[in-house]
This record gives structure tokens, C-alpha cells and sequence, in this order.
């Protein structure tokens, strides 16, 4: 699964971004990327990822069994971070938590939506049977590209989220059933060999 890495992706604007698993001597990129996000796209984050010590924990820690943290780089800096998380109270565990974070400056060229469908197809990969995305509810665009991931939405949980000053905002909890997916592309396959059968 991870040996498939890196890889090389086009934005829709033309340049080429590579999406590889982080290791550690990514700390300081990572946390530099962190830094210059404007406050409002770190509100709602669950860690203060401004903090050194919690990126250097991410670094020293690294355990691709439970967490899968893809990087979008380009030019040697770093973009995009989109992780995969397994729930781990069962064993093996079925369920994922997808988070995405990217770039200012790359946003409306794609990128979101390569790093969601990257992360996505890793879950696949790992056959989880269910996804989990939690949003707040006026991010309207994070919220459409789960959708066209195929995410419905689940609940929206009043006041759960609170942001770095304190103030709470409704969460909207998307799901996605891998399980029927997957059997939706088993079906397909088997029909598709069906249907060249000699037989």
C-alpha cells in the first residue's frame, strides 16, 4: 500500500504535486506549513498545531497501523496534510476518520479533493467497512467534496465543535458504508467478467 509512494499528481492549474507518506524528519516542514495557516483555518483543529512539541510528538510517534499521514509537497515545501485515522476500539479496526488540511494559497486548484480522494482510496485499500469525516457546518466547500466522494450525511451535532477562542459551532458528521462499495465494484467486476466469458 504505502510502497506505491510518492506520487506524482497534476492541480488543475498545472503543477505538479507529490503526495507522500510524512516521516519524521518532516517535523520542522510540517510545522511550518502549520504556521502559516491564518488562524481561522486552524480554529477547529483538535491539537494546537502551532505548538512545536505537538508536531515533534506527531514525528516521534509515527505509527502508520493507527494514523496514515499523507504530505502534498511541492518545491521540498509542504502544501497539503491529510490523515487517515483507525478507530482502534475494535481489532482489527473497521472504522476511519479522514482530516484534510491544505494551503491557503493552493485552495480552488484541486488540491483538497486530490488529497480527500487519496486518503479515501486508502481506506479502500485497508477494506475498512466505514468513514468518518467531521466538519464544521459553514465549510460548505469541505463539506461538497466529501459529497462527491460519496459521504452522506449522518447527524449534525449542536454546539460539539469549539473553536481556539472558546466559541462553539454546529459539527456535521458525514459517513461513508466502504463495505457497500465495495461490494458495488465487486458486482461490477464480476458482471464485467461475465460478460467476456467464453462460456
Amino acid at each position: 500500500m504505502l510502497r506505491d509512494y510518492p506520487k506524482e499528481v497534476i492541480l488543475k492549474s498545472g503543477e505538479k504535486v507529490i503526495l507522500r507518506p510524512m516521516v519524521k524528519e518532516d517535523e520542522q516542514k510540517l510545522l511550518e506549513f502549520f504556521l502559516r495557516l491564518p488562524e481561522e483555518d486552524r480554529l477547529f483543529l483538535k491539537n494546537d498545531v502551532t505548538d512545536p512539541k505537538v508536531i515533534e510528538s506527531w514525528a516521534r510517534n509515527l505509527n502508520y497501523e493507527h494514523v496514515i499521514p499523507i504530505l502534498a509537497e511541492i518545491g521540498g515545501r509542504i502544501i497539503g496534510d491529510a490523515t487517515l485515522h483507525k478507530r482502534t476500539t475494535e481489532e482489527p479496526p473497521t472504522i476511519g476518520e479522514i482530516r484534510i488540511v491544505t494551503d491557503r494559497d493552493f485552495r480552488r486548484r484541486g488540491l483538497g479533493t486530490m488529497l480527500a480522494k487519496e486518503v479515501y482510496y486508502l481506506a479502500l485499500s485497508l477494506k475498512l467497512n466505514k468513514l468518518v469525516a467531521e466538519i464544521v457546518e459553514d465549510r460548505h466547500a469541505v463539506i461538497k467534496t466529501f459529497k462527491s466522494l460519496g459521504f452522506r450525511h449522518e447527524t449534525t451535532l449542536k454546539d460539539r465543535a469549539i473553536d481556539l477562542h472558546g466559541i462553539k459551532h454546529n459539527l456535521v458528521v458525514m459517513t461513508e458504508d466502504v463495505d457497500a462499495l465495495w461490494k458495488t465494484i465487486e458486482d461490477l467486476i464480476h458482471k464485467d467478467t461475465a460478460h467476456y466469458s467464453r462460456e
